[in-house]
């Protein structure tokens, strides 16, 4: 249940930081001061167009090496205050030791209803579950007034602030269009800093994981470099691309020794208007759900309490039996005051009641 969750929520996500509309920028060439060029770019976000992601992540020496790739890409469509819309195939592989996996499906939004594609059959998104996610890019949308930075904005988060070291090297093509590349590393303590309103402003939606916890990657990071291609007559992004190389602590249980990380996000067809439909012959996905042995009223119970307070999404075992409606409240009501991991599992201890 944590990974399908997990899965639907960051593909929602991935569309909506991609959705929210643009703003032009100015004029420019290779010789450009790469502060301004980075500001300019973060400063636009946009409205349309067609991305490509690709993550790879890959640990060598502890007790269990091995690789993770992940690609997820298709064009999407702003509809500004609305949710957007996009259409998406998502692939994942994951290598270690003598063990495979892998697996590929998608996920459709047309702003209204979403659909999800799992093993080549297409499945209808409850209506309840897909307007709870609509309901927190609202809030989300909301709390960053106009949302002119796009998500990141949104949350309060600048990647100007800890991008350093900044060099201009030139210009490159970027599927058709002339860029200006921008590399720099980052100051870890400040994108430390980043990462933790990120995890205060998801409201435990990131697996109740406690914002200070992420001071403990300050000592992992040990190099983070970035490349930033933005459009050098309308300073857009075309392309952000990074790497990071992190050492676990010594003593670290079955930690790897190192590990090192890679991912590209590239955008093509830049505001040019994207056309997204919904698929023919949807299934219900409590039918997908089901065949998982996944309960789906525990779902639609995580998001009457979870999302709609912003808090964690409570882990409730194997029991099918629905709490009541007083129940429900009281989860509610716990969460908007409950802080840290041990408060968030006592919250979830009263659906049960």
């Amino acid at each position: 249940m944590k990974r399908i969750r997990a899965a639907v929520a960051f593909v929602l996500a991935l569309g909506a930081i991609l959705s929210i509309s643009a703003c032009g920028g100015d004029d420019g060439g290779g010789e450009e001061d790469p502060q301004q060029v980075l500001t300019e770019t973060f400063d636009n976000s946009i409205q349309s167009g067609v991305f490509d992601f690709d993550l790879n992540i890959e640990s060598s020496g502890g007790s269990d090496p091995g690789t993770f790739e992940a690609k997820a890409g298709g064009p999407f469509q702003g509809q500004g205050d609305r949710f957007p819309q996009f259409d998406l195939d998502v692939s994942l592989k994951v290598e270690s030791g003598s063990q495979s996996i892998s697996g590929s499906g998608g996920l459709t939004s047309t702003g209204t209803t979403a659909f999800v594609n799992f093993q080549g059959s297409e499945y209808a998104v409850d209506q309840e579950l897909f307007d709870q996610y609509v309901s927190t890019y609202t809030r989300l949308r909301e709390r960053g007034g106009s949302g002119d930075g796009g998500l990141l904005g949104t949350l309060g988060i600048t990647p100007t602030d800890w991008l350093t070291d900044l060099e201009n090297e030139g210009t490159e093509d970027v599927e058709g269009t002339e860029t200006i590349r921008i590399s720099g590393s980052a100051d870890v303590p400040k994108l430390i800093e980043d990462l933790k309103t990120i995890a205060r402003s998801a409201g435990g939606a990131t697996g109740a994981i406690e914002p200070e916890q992420f001071d403990r990657l300050e000592e992992t990071v040990q190099a983070a470099d970035f490349e930033v291609f933005s459009g050098e007559e309308d300073r857009i992004l075309r392309r952000l691309a990074g790497t990071l190389e992190l050492e676990p602590g010594e003593g670290t249980p079955g930690a790897p020794d190192s590990v090192d990380l890679e991912f590209e996000l590239t955008i093509g067809s830049v505001n040019e208007p994207q056309t997204i439909e919904a698929p023919t012959g949807a299934r219900p996905l409590s039918e997908l759900l089901s065949s998982l042995g996944i309960d789906p009223r525990r779902i639609g119970q995580a998001l009457r309490g979870g999302l709609q307070s912003g808090g964690a999404l409570p882990e409730t075992g194997g029991s099918t039996t629905a709490p009541t409606e007083d129940a429900v409240q009281a989860y509610q009501s716990c969460l908007s005051e409950a802080q840290g991991q041990a408060e968030l599992q006592e919250c979830a201890a009263l659906l049960g009641e």
